[in-house]
């Protein structure tokens, strides 16, 4: 078993990649296997399809150029004005910045993501937006139902008795799970199809008390 290489050189990377290059390994297939072997320290995809591309420009040496490392002054320009773009409109897509920085979608994506530190997240639904009277409304009967069960105890959760409601399907399909069975090494392959959800449904709403349900009602 080959022992993973985790520290290594941009240049002895390179190496490689002008090594399998040579040999017609696509990209994809050599970003995978430095991946296998340098872990963490792997080049970006990115930069393998770059070396190809100098490679194929009759390039011969691995080490960087005069130079080469240092962003230009465009580029800290772009970096700052992506900033303020992504600033503005939170929601701007990629090919968005590359159409107006008048630069490819790698280097936009660059910028956003290595350069910046910007990550797309999508944002957390809530059921309902609460004003203040409908928070402080719940605040005043959970604190009444404290007061109560402080005095009453026990007795007083007895009493209680809440609902909700959900949509069912008239039939629901056996899950996979479900289906599993016992079986030897000669029992034959049991198949079963697949099937969808029924169509129709029903709005069920359930009432429980501490004792169980005391309502389904079907409509």
């Amino acid at each position: 078993m080959a022992a993973p290489l985790s520290i290594c050189t941009k240049e002895e990377q390179r190496s490689v990649i002008r090594f399998l290059w040579s040999e017609c390994v696509s990209g994809a297939k050599i970003h995978r296997r430095l991946s296998a072997q340098y872990g963490n320290s792997v080049l970006p995809q990115r930069s393998v399809y770059e070396w190809i591309e100098k490679l194929k420009n009759v390039r011969k040496s691995v080490p960087h150029e005069a130079g080469a490392g240092r962003p230009s002054t465009s580029t800290i320009y772009n970096i700052e004005r992506v900033r303020d773009m992504v600033l503005l409109d939170r929601r701007l897509i990629i090919d968005e910045v590359a159409n107006l920085l008048q630069i490819i979608h790698g280097s936009a994506y660059e910028i956003i993501h290595n350069s910046l530190g910007f990550h797309k997240v999508c944002a957390r639904l809530f059921p309902k937006q609460l004003t203040m009277l409908h928070k402080q409304t719940r605040l005043d009967i959970c604190q009444q139902n404290l007061d109560r069960y402080d005095k009453e105890g026990d007795v007083f959760l007895d009493r209680i008795i809440t609902g909700d409601e959900t949509r069912v399907h008239h039939y629901e399909p056996e899950c996979k799970r479900q289906s599993t069975e016992w079986k030897h090494p000669q029992s034959p392959i049991r198949k079963e199809f697949k099937s969808q959800p029924s169509a129709g449904k029903l709005m069920l709403t359930v009432f429980w008390a501490a004792q169980g349900p005391v309502l389904e009602h079907y409509q």
